[in-house]
């Protein structure tokens, strides 16, 4: 078997230098704050750096301090948050912010154990939090991370396992405990980012010389991870419930569900399985109207727009067919059977909107967004007359 590297000084002091000379120009180095470097790290989990600048620059003129962020009513944090997806963090940033004023004087916990009490802060933030803003010498192992310790030290067990899991983090805190924590972590970001990505490009790489995985040709298979299960497909139908004066109806998902707290069109689900099962021919052309009357009364009036929206979450790939309607009444008002399921299931606070004035006052999620922008480039929308 190949021996493993142990070459810890020499990583931190090449890791060191070459950040100094090539590391990332990103907006939350300029001052690395706690607050600032808690938001950037929640809204860089799972996202990418030029999605999140635009985000983060938007987030701190909005919400300059933890004082303000707590203050700020949650509808607005969500507002500024839409269309950045995994919208649990922003209820984190919220929750936490009320947390430190409240609990802690609005002052940042100094040791890791606080930090790690701060709600949805788990080892990497708090990792992140402590060398970038405290300077203190310890490991914050996101995937890039991950991606260079497991290929330069030769960590060949899946890191999913627990073996595995635990030797990647003794070799973290190993690196971490020589100096330079915050340069050295910040580093292997960027080398993760960039050259030691999915696909390793070594060449320039300023570890190959004593890279393991370089050395021995195994760049591609490292880190080794358990294979994932396939996503789901979902198919959901929206509801674009029109009134006389044009208006249409939208209503928040309740918290704990899926989106919870984002504004929608009602949906309905059609169907659930594994990906491939069924076809979206298969699934689209079933007749709907009857779970549409159950919800808005018999005497509504739908059809089915044939427009089409896709949109990819972390376990389901999700397929929505567009449909408009108007009630029984031509008033576009709900029907008192839809109130109750609405509020008693995925849906609370049902308004009555303009579809232009939707992304401009309410937070939506970006399966949302992808709704609207197709039913905004409808050529015969908002048609479906009373009695049609």
């Amino acid at each position: 078997m190949p021996k493993k590297n142990d070459a810890s000084e020499f990583f931190v002091e090449t890791l060191n230098a070459w950040f100094a000379r090539s590391g990332r120009d990103l907006p939350w180095r300029h001052d690395s704050t706690p607050y600032q470097v808690w938001v950037s790290e929640l809204m860089l989990q799972q996202t990418q750096v030029e999605t999140v600048k635009p985000y983060y620059a938007r987030w701190m003129e909005s919400f300059p301090d933890l004082e303000t962020l707590a203050r700020a009513p949650i509808e607005e944090v969500m507002r500024l948050w839409a269309g950045l997806g995994y919208y649990r963090r922003a209820r984190y940033l919220h929750e936490g912010a009320r947390y430190l004023v409240e609990k802690c004087g609005g002052q940042f916990p100094g040791d890791m154990a606080g930090l790690r009490r701060i709600p949805g802060v788990g080892a990497y933030t708090a990792g992140a939090i402590g060398s970038f803003a405290f300077g203190w010498n310890v490991a914050a192992v996101d995937g890039n991370v991950e991606r260079v310790l497991a290929r330069y030290f030769g960590i060949e067990e899946s890191v999913s396992s627990g073996s595995g899991r635990a030797a990647l983090v003794e070799v973290a805190d190993r690196v971490a405990s020589v100096g330079h924590a915050s340069s050295v972590n910040q580093a292997m970001m960027d080398l993760g980012a960039g050259m030691c990505g999915r696909r390793a490009r070594c060449d320039g790489c300023p570890l190959e010389s004593r890279c393991f995985a370089r050395v021995h040709g195994c760049a591609d298979r490292l880190p080794c991870k358990k294979a994932r299960a396939d996503k789901d497909d979902e198919y959901r139908a929206a509801m674009v419930m029109h009134a006389d004066d044009g208006t249409v109806w939208i209503a928040r998902r309740r918290e704990g569900a899926l989106l919870g707290g984002l504004w929608e069109f009602p949906m309905v689900r059609l169907w659930r399985g594994a990906h491939g099962e069924a076809s979206d021919t298969e699934v689209f052309e079933r007749p709907r109207g009857a779970q549409w009357r159950a919800i808005w009364g018999e005497g509504m009036r739908w059809r089915d727009t044939g427009l089409r929206v896709d949109h990819v979450f972390t376990h389901i790939r999700m397929k929505v067919a567009i449909d408009e309607g108007r009630g029984a009444s031509c008033t576009g008002e709900p029907e008192a059977a839809w109130l109750e399921r609405a509020l008693g299931s995925e849906y609370e606070t049902p308004v009555r909107v303009s579809v232009e004035e939707i992304p401009r006052s309410y937070a939506v999620s970006s399966l949302m967004s992808k709704i609207l922008a197709a039913y905004a480039a409808h050529p015969k929308r908002a048609v479906l007359a009373c009695g049609q």
